[in-house]
């Protein structure tokens, strides 16, 4: 980890319980997630169901039996944790807003997916950043915030994972289609979460105006700021339309999220798609 790096951790570890905070807030407004209630190996009971032939008399629930005139078989859910894996751009831009009064790329994205993991987690399932443990049990999540201080940019997707990227997407398209084959050849699949600011999607700039790359020496100056507008505008549908191609392609649905709008809807969406997946 380069000197850069380790004071871009030591901010946001001073951060990190207010970005758990917002977390816990959002998820304690979003509807419970619960087991998936299927039979099979658990301790739990889960309902008691007709007695077939090939049950044989070992399987019966004599107790529940007694009290009519059919046999009936106690049945246990299925006790099998799946794993949700976050990847969360480490990209200097994600962390940028164009508003210091409204939330960064990053630290919602963070949000969204420790929310998701406080209820995961809550339905029994793990949780893990790539390139780090799974996490499960009720201090997942915040286990999980420390690993997205240590992000990994390309770590292997596990076989067969539940895998949700998180990020503006503005790396270029050869590159995003290299992270999603991986992930597609291993058997992964999930959701795209692509996380912009409204400066990014309006445009909204005027006059003399000096652009400046996060966290790089980068930069323009353009002198009518609002003639490049149209061509700026045509240039990220065109990006997008790749995005979305590639999200349909490798299997991985795209849901657009801007920080100046509330995280509730995306993090339902987020669920929604999680639980399909885990079905």
């Amino acid at each position: 980890m380069t000197a850069q790096a380790r004071l871009d951790a030591l901010a946001l570890a001073g951060d990190l319980p207010g970005v758990l905070l917002d977390a816990k807030r959002l998820a304690a407004s979003a509807p419970g997630v619960h087991g998936r209630r299927r039979a099979g190996q658990g301790e739990a009971f889960w309902q008691y169901r007709d007695h077939r032939p090939e049950d044989g008399a070992r399987l019966v629930d004599w107790r529940r039996s007694a009290r009519g005139d059919r046999y009936y078989v106690r049945e246990r859910e299925r006790e099998a944790a799946q794993t949700a894996w976050f990847w969360i751009d480490p990209e200097p831009g994600f962390n940028w807003t164009s508003d210091s009064a409204r939330t960064t790329k990053l630290r919602r994205a963070q949000t969204l997916a420790l929310a998701l993991a406080i209820l995961l987690a809550r339905g029994g399932e793990r949780v893990g950043a790539l390139g780090h443990p799974a996490r499960a049990g009720q201090r997942a999540a915040e286990r999980l915030a420390q690993d997205f201080l240590a992000p990994v940019r390309d770590a292997e997707a596990p076989p067969r994972a539940c895998l949700i990227f998180l990020s503006d997407f503005y790396a270029s398209i050869e590159t995003w289609r290299s992270r999603l084959s991986a992930a597609a050849d291993a058997g992964a699949s999930g959701a795209l979460v692509m996380i912009a600011d409204p400066a990014e999607e309006d445009f909204p700039f005027q006059g003399r105006t000096l652009f400046r790359a996060p966290g790089a020496r980068a930069e323009t100056l353009i002198g009518r700021a609002e003639n490049a507008r149209a061509e700026y505008a045509d240039r990220l549908a065109t990006h997008r339309r790749a995005i979305h191609a590639l999200s349909a392609q490798y299997g991985f649905p795209l849901l657009l999220h801007r920080t100046d709008r509330a995280p509730a809807p995306t993090l339902a969406m987020l669920m929604a798609l999680v639980a399909e997946r885990f079905a």
